[in-house]
């Protein structure tokens, strides 16, 4: 019979309150009416189909969220997204595939309004769920946006982290599942089959729900860490999971985690070397002119060590380096960039006799790409088409520099870490929106208190990231070398597959 259920794919999305609220996570149950054709009578949560017109299943939760409950785009914020999964009702001949979603009331929310197909509502623990008789399954969505209290945590640090650049911060998440490994959650478990599954479980929450505008890179370093673990595990002469014990499990991830945490931090020596060649190659066959002058933005691990080793090697060769920062508002991590770099030549005399670095606010930036040789930045995802999500204004940059400068190179640097699928975030194109304090915090106090008043009239956007299309981009630089549009599509596809074979299971 199930060869012949028809194929359904729907949003179920768990309205919840604040997990850091006075009376923890709650979230809405509501009960179907009799007007509807599935399930009447039945409690259940914000659900429905996802449509062709709909851009992707975060985008039908949204839509169906504000369809049946009138609430609007400003009271909701998502929480968490959880590992889709699918489920058979052969009495209704249908095949389900469900995408959950936890949405979290933002302050000042207003009430909720149910339409036609529920007839009451009610905000409920996730622990009661079971006092009701709800639809099928529902407690395998809870299950898969509910996270336990030292996940809740580890993802808060990633969330807030905004000091970090994708590398650092996935270097970062290794850290925090070496500490998983050792808490007190793991370590209550007593089969290596229960462990194996609750720390992929931990790994998958801390790349998707973590910090998502800096996924790629957190997702590459976890999942390849448990990949390297796996295949560890089954070795020709090894019995594989069950054929280890518990002990020697846990210290067979803490040894890899250790290892990959110590290998990501070589990644930068290669994707300098890499930008050096290039320069070097762009330059042939004429000479190294006597000045190079490069334009870049925010601060990036990877961007201060390619600047670095390209400007020891150019000034040895009697070059003057001229490095031009914009200043990268709203937290001026372009400031922060410029002194660094040039806190890393203080005691090089030689070097800082040939380097000038200049700070220029972000609305410069045409003023200082016109006669820039290179304008370069980092990449916190890539997409396999070569499209670039990175700090805000790096777009400007790059579309500036091909308009006014066509001989300038825009180069972008990463790992090939960052690189995903576009099925990684469905929402791809969605720029993470931050606190609007941010922006106003420099602005004359007069002005913030009129707009006090204003606010249902003018909205304040701290939007932190942006797209880069790949025809802006003259040179993908990772330390592979440059990368072709093969190369990236290739890589993408090895990111699809490695996540399923971690994570199908589940």
């Amino acid at each position: 019979m199930s060869s012949k259920l028809r194929q359904r794919s729907v949003v179920s999305s768990f309205i919840c309150t604040s997990p850091q609220s006075s009376t923890g996570l709650a979230f809405v149950l509501l009960k179907r009416s009799q007007d509807v054709s599935t399930y009447r009578g039945k409690w259940a949560v914000c659900s429905g189909s996802i449509d062709p017109t709909d851009a992707s299943p975060q985008a039908a939760a949204k839509r169906e969220i504000m369809e049946e409950t009138k609430l609007m785009d400003d009271d909701i914020c998502i929480l968490r997204r959880g590992k889709p999964f699918s489920l058979k009702d052969e009495e209704l001949q249908t095949e389900w595939t469900i995408h959950p979603f936890a949405w979290q009331l933002t302050d000042g929310t207003r009430e909720i309004t149910f339409d036609w197909e529920h007839t009451e509502y009610k905000f409920i623990k996730p622990e009661d769920l079971a006092n009701y008789d709800h639809v099928p399954q529902l407690e395998l969505g809870l299950a898969r946006v509910m996270v336990s209290p030292e996940t809740e945590k580890a993802l808060a640090i990633l969330r807030d982290d905004h000091e970090r650049g994708a590398q650092a911060l996935a270097l970062k998440a290794l850290e925090i599942l070496l500490s998983m490994v050792k808490g007190n959650e793991l370590r209550c478990l007593r089969s290596c089959e229960e462990f194996w599954r609750e720390l992929r479980w931990r790994a998958w929450h801390l790349a998707k729900n973590g910090r998502p505008s800096m996924g790629a890179a957190i997702e590459a370093k976890l999942f390849k860490t448990l990949d390297l673990v796996d295949r560890n595990l089954h070795t020709p002469a090894s019995e594989g999971i069950t054929g280890i014990s518990l002990s020697d499990l846990k210290s067979a991830v803490e040894s890899v985690v250790k290892y990959r945490m110590a290998e990501g931090k070589q990644g930068l020596e290669s994707i300098a070397k890499s930008f050096l060649h290039f320069v070097q190659s762009d330059n042939r066959p004429r000479i190294l002119p006597k000045s190079i002058k490069i334009v870049t933005l925010s601060v990036s691990a990877t961007i201060h060590r390619c600047l670095t080793s390209l400007i020891e090697f150019l000034s040895h060769q009697g070059m003057s380096i001229h490095i031009t920062f914009l200043e990268s508002r709203p937290n001026f991590e372009g400031v922060t960039a410029a002194s660094n770099l040039l806190g890393s030549f203080a005691d090089n005399p030689g070097v800082m006799s040939k380097l000038s670095i200049e700070i220029v606010p972000d609305a410069s930036v045409a003023t200082t790409v016109v006669d820039a040789d290179y304008v370069i930045f980092g990449g916190d995802k890539v997409i396999p088409n070569g499209n670039i999500s990175n700090k805000i204004g790096s777009c400007a940059a790059a579309v500036t520099a091909k308009a006014l400068n066509p001989a300038c190179k825009v180069v972008a640097l990463f790992e090939t870490d960052k690189i995903t699928s576009s099925g990684f975030d469905s929402e791809h194109l969605t720029v993470e929106s931050n606190d609007e304090t941010e922006i106003t915090k420099s602005w004359p106090p007069d002005v913030i208190a009129r707009l006090e008043n204003q606010k249902n009239k003018i909205k304040v956007k701290n939007e932190y990231f942006e797209w880069v299309p790949a025809r802006y981009i003259d040179a993908h630089i990772s330390e592979q070398g440059v990368l072709s549009a093969e190369d990236m599509e290739r890589l993408g596809t090895e990111a699809v597959e490695l996540e399923g074979r971690l994570f199908d299971d589940l």
